[in-house]
């Protein structure tokens, strides 16, 4: 996957920046999935380790996107941060519940942010992460079904 951008342009930068540290962002679910890695380090490992997966993939999506924001002439700060929606609890269940709540809001904003953006380099990485992010839905839908059985 190749990264770059056919020229610079304000308005996908914008639009990308929001998927980097907007509303439902990969900040947001980098920082959700860390802290709920850390929450069970000690008394689940298989939960722990597979939030730590999802929160690395958004760690290299944020990587990406920040690069992205730069190249298309838009700087790659933190000033949207909005994280006023996520509660961060301590059961399980609930972190489950959270999780697949963020993963499909992250898979609309990037289907969204792909419909609107016409740069085929761009459109490629859209294409790849929400691939992605399907799989990590999979995943925490699965450790829901793990979990609802325990």
């Amino acid at each position: 996957m190749e990264i770059k951008v056919e020229g610079k342009n304000k308005k996908y930068s914008e639009l990308v920046k929001d998927i980097y540290c907007g509303k439902f962002s990969d900040l947001t679910t980098f920082l959700f999935f860390k802290y709920s890695s850390y929450l069970y380090k000690n008394s689940d490992s298989y939960f722990s380790n597979n939030m730590s997966k999802i929160a690395n993939d958004s760690l290299i999506h944020m990587d990406i996107f920040g690069r992205l924001i730069t190249m298309l002439g838009g700087i790659p700060n933190f000033n949207e941060y909005v994280n006023d929606e996520i509660y961060y609890v301590l059961e399980k269940d609930k972190l489950i519940e959270i999780s697949i709540r963020l993963v499909k809001e992250k898979i609309i904003k990037y289907t969204n942010a792909l419909n609107m953006i016409k740069d085929n380099y761009i459109e490629e990485i859209l294409k790849n992460f929400i691939i992605e992010e399907r799989r990590n839905l999979e995943i925490i839908e699965l450790l829901q079904l793990k979990y609802k059985h325990n």
